[in-house]
C-alpha cells in the first residue's frame, strides 16, 4: 500500500475516533437531560453514523442508518435499557459506553464495505462498549458533550419499541435465544442498578435528575417529633409561611405555643463541604423568653431531618454538628459527619454519592422542602 493511502487512512480512522467519543460524550448530556427520552438518543446515534459515513464519502440514508441501528437488536437494547433506569451514576457512564460501542461497530461496519452480517461486529461491540466504561469520566468531560451531532428532536420513522418487539420475535444473529440477548444486556447494567440504589431509591434519583428531589412536610415532622423528645420542647407542626419562610410550631418550658420562622439562606452538601446557614425571621413570642439553647436545638434538629429524610437513612448524629448562634442567624456544619458517613464509604465506579451529585439549595415551598441539587459526572 503506497504511503500517502496509508497516511489518508490513518487520518480517517483519527477522526472517526474523534466521532465516537463526540457522540458518547453527546449521551452522557442527553440521558440526564429532563424530558429528552429515547428519541433524542437515537437522533444522536444516527447523526454519529451519518458522520461517519461522511468521513469515509459514504452517504447514508436515514433509513440504511435506522437499519443498522435495528440489525443490532441485542447490542442495542442497552442504549434503549439506561433510558427506563432512572439513576444517574448509571445512566451516564452506561449511555457514553453503550453509544462509543455503536460507533466504533458502524466505523467497522463502513470500512468493511456495509456488509449484512452485522453479528461478526459483536466482539468489536463489548470491546469498545469496555473501554467507554473505563473511559467514561474522561470523555464526559469533553467539551464537544455540549454541541449535539444534528437535530436531537428530530422524529424518526423507526421507533425505539420496534427495536424491542424485533428482539422479542427474532433473535440476533449473533445471540442463540432473545432471552440471552436481554439477559446478557440486563447482567451488565444490574451491578450498577443495584448499587445506586444503595445511596438513594429510584424514585429520588429521577427526581435529583430533574433538578431537584422535595420532601413533604409530613416526612419532616415525623422526624421532629421523635427528635425533640425529652428535650424539654414539644413539637406541633411544620409548614410553610409566606415568602419562603418555614414555620415551625413548638411548646415547653413554661412556654404556650409559639412558632419560630426560620428563612435558609445557604445548604450544601457537597464532598469538600456540607454546611447549612438558617436565619430567625420572626416568632411569636418574647425575645427575652426565647431560649438561646432552642434555636440551637431546633435548627439543629431540622437539618438533620432532611439530611436523613434525603437518603432515608439516619446519616448525620446530633453529637457531631458544629452550631454558631449570632445576630439571628444560625450556622450548622457537618462536613466531618458526612465524609465519615457509610454514603460516602460506599464507592461505584471509584466514585462515592458526593463525587456524582451535590445539594446545593433548601427551597422552602408549600408542598414541602425542595432540595436542589446538580450533578458533577
Amino acid at each position: 500500500m503506497p504511503l500517502a493511502e496509508n497516511e489518508t487512512l490513518v487520518d480517517i480512522e483519527r477522526e472517526a475516533e474523534k466521532i465516537c467519543l463526540w457522540g458518547a460524550a453527546r449521551a452522557g448530556v442527553i440521558v440526564v437531560a429532563p424530558l429528552v427520552g429515547t428519541m433524542a438518543l437515537m437522533a444522536n446515534e444516527v447523526y454519529m453514523i451519518m458522520r461517519l459515513g461522511e468521513l469515509r464519502g459514504v452517504k447514508l440514508e436515514e433509513s440504511t442508518v435506522l437499519g443498522l441501528l435495528y440489525s443490532l437488536g441485542g447490542s442495542f437494547v442497552g442504549q434503549t435499557l439506561v433510558t427506563l433506569i432512572p439513576l444517574a451514576p448509571v445512566q451516564v457512564p452506561v449511555g457514553i459506553a453503550v453509544t462509543y460501542g455503536v460507533g466504533k461497530v458502524a466505523n467497522a461496519w463502513l470500512r468493511a464495505g456495509q456488509p449484512e452480517d452485522i453479528a461478526q461486529f459483536k466482539e468489536i461491540f463489548e470491546a469498545a462498549r469496555d473501554e467507554g466504561m473505563a473511559r467514561f469520566r474522561e470523555i464526559a468531560g469533553l467539551e464537544c458533550k455540549d454541541e449535539p451531532l444534528g437535530d436531537e428532536g428530530r422524529k424518526f420513522s423507526l421507533e425505539p419499541e420496534a427495536i424491542f418487539k424485533n428482539i422479542r420475535e427474532k433473535a440476533d444473529a449473533a445471540a442463540d435465544k432473545v432471552e440471552g440477548t436481554i439477559s446478557e444486556a440486563m447482567a451488565w447494567l444490574r451491578p450498577l442498578q443495584e448499587k445506586s440504589l444503595r445511596w438513594l431509591s429510584a424514585q429520588k434519583w429521577e427526581e435529583l435528575g430533574r433538578g431537584g428531589l422535595t420532601l413533604p412536610y409530613e416526612e419532616i415532622a415525623s422526624y421532629l417529633e421523635s427528635a425533640l423528645k425529652g428535650s424539654g420542647f414539644d413539637f406541633r407542626s411544620i409548614g410553610y409561611h409566606e415568602d419562603g419562610a418555614i414555620a415551625l410550631e413548638l411548646s415547653g418550658e413554661n412556654l404556650d405555643s409559639f412558632t419560630l420562622y426560620s428563612l435558609t439562606d445557604e445548604f450544601i452538601v457537597r464532598k469538600d463541604k456540607a454546611y447549612a446557614r438558617l436565619r430567625l425571621a420572626d416568632f411569636t413570642v418574647d425575645r427575652e423568653k426565647l431560649p438561646g439553647k432552642l434555636v440551637h436545638l431546633v435548627g439543629s434538629k431540622l437539618i438533620l431531618s432532611v439530611v436523613n429524610r434525603i437518603f432515608d437513612e439516619t446519616v448525620l448524629e446530633n453529637e457531631a454538628l458544629v452550631c454558631t448562634y449570632a445576630g439571628g442567624v444560625l450556622e450548622i456544619s457537618f462536613t466531618e459527619l458526612m465524609l465519615a458517613s457509610k454514603f460516602t464509604k460506599t464507592m461505584i465506579m471509584g466514585k462515592n454519592i458526593l463525587d456524582a451529585v451535590e445539594f446545593v439549595a433548601l427551597i422552602p415551598t408549600p408542598r414541602g422542602l425542595v432540595i436542589k441539587s446538580r450533578f458533577d459526572l
